[in-house]
């Protein structure tokens, strides 16, 4: 029916119509393919001055809060054939994490040890800031704590605590091995005053389920020595005191003349050390934080950069990417139009000629 049609409108246009389509034709690929080549050299142009702009971006604000006791010296990572301690693991992971977000996130910083997390770097944006950033998480050390203990409940409710100060859509993401240490008294542990889930982000498990021996290090980090369960049993009979009765005490039983820690029988291996999963599972319960562990890649990127911690809002957005993509485009068009259009529109000319025939040359 249509090469009908066409056959019939063809007998009714003028003659030379025919050379009209091939010039029209070739005309039109020779425009669009000039204007490809203008429109790459344009975009490239642009992508040299860096231009930003502020649009509404995917962002991610995180508080990032490592665990700096003693336990995180075990050196119980293998990467590449060498060992690696927990807290070595940890700042590395945050640095690759630190280079996976995007422009306009926002990165606070944080360290514990015994019952606080204290904020060492406010949120600041991480492309402006990056430099200082992942100097500070390279520069965290187990001597800047200012004690030995570890109770590790105290610190995530207290990281939790701090989070909605720092941003409103801020995250957390904790780094221990849920040691307790001294093992602590079940009637002096903390509950959580907040509700589940109100802060969201995770619990990331450091080391291994196998129990190793915590390293003594000298000022150089140098292995001096392990600590011994005599050491650690001496230790861990103070600091968390039971209150006695009035009869109790008029009985002989004072604070003062006894130890009141968790008992002998708790501290038989508190000298060693593992990954605590049983405890941080129940603290992810409680606090609505996801539990993961942490692996020999030492890679966090994929948790902080997830759907459910995802923040909009507007940000300086660097547009290089985007021109980069457009000028992309208009390469792989420009190709076409030369090695795969050019045989195609010659093809339609052909047929278009053959549906009208009897229409002649100019002069003929």
């Amino acid at each position: 029916m249509w090469r009908g049609v066409v056959k019939s409108w063809g007998k009714r246009l003028p003659s030379g119509w025919s050379e009209a389509v091939w010039s029209v034709a070739g005309n039109a690929q020779a425009t669009w393919r000039k204007s490809c080549l203008i429109g790459i050299l344009l975009l490239l142009t642009l992508v040299l001055f860096k231009p930003h702009w502020y649009l509404p971006n995917r962002v991610y604000d995180w508080y990032f809060v490592v665990d700096i006791t003693q336990s995180m010296n075990v050196p119980d990572y293998q990467v590449a054939g060498k060992s690696m301690s927990r807290l070595q693991m940890a700042k590395q992971s945050i640095r690759k994490t630190l280079s996976a977000l995007p422009c306009g996130s926002q990165v606070a910083l944080g360290m514990f040890t015994e019952r606080n997390v204290v904020n060492v770097v406010e949120p600041v944006e991480v492309c402006s800031h990056f430099a200082a950033l992942d100097q500070t998480v390279a520069s965290m050390d187990w001597r800047m704590a200012w004690a030995a203990d570890s109770f590790i409940s105290h610190g995530v409710y207290h990281a939790l605590e701090q989070a909605p100060q720092l941003g409103k859509q801020m995250r957390v993401m904790f780094f221990t091995d849920g040691q307790q240490a001294p093992p602590a008294n079940p009637k002096y542990m903390p509950s959580y005053a907040g509700k589940p889930g109100d802060v969201q982000g995770y619990l990331v498990g450091m080391g291994q389920r196998t129990p190793s021996k915590i390293p003594k290090l000298d000022e150089k980090n140098a292995v001096a020595g392990y600590w011994e369960q005599e050491e650690v049993q001496r230790f861990g009979n103070f600091g968390m005191a039971e209150t006695l009765s009035v009869l109790a005490m008029e009985q002989g039983q004072h604070d003062r003349n006894a130890g009141h820690g968790p008992g002998n029988n708790l501290l038989e291996n508190a000298h060693l050390s593992a990954l605590d999963a049983q405890n941080l599972q129940r603290l992810a319960t409680i606090t609505g934080l996801h539990y993961v562990r942490l692996d020999a890649t030492a890679d966090s990127s994929h948790w902080a950069t997830g759907l459910g911690m995802t923040a909009w809002r507007w940000a300086d957005t660097d547009l290089r990417p985007w021109l980069g993509w457009a000028a992309c485009a208009a390469w792989l068009g420009y190709l076409w139009l030369t090695f795969a259009a050019g045989p195609g529109l010659v093809a339609w000319a052909r047929s278009v000629k053959r549906r009208i025939g009897g229409i002649t040359r100019p002069g003929k």
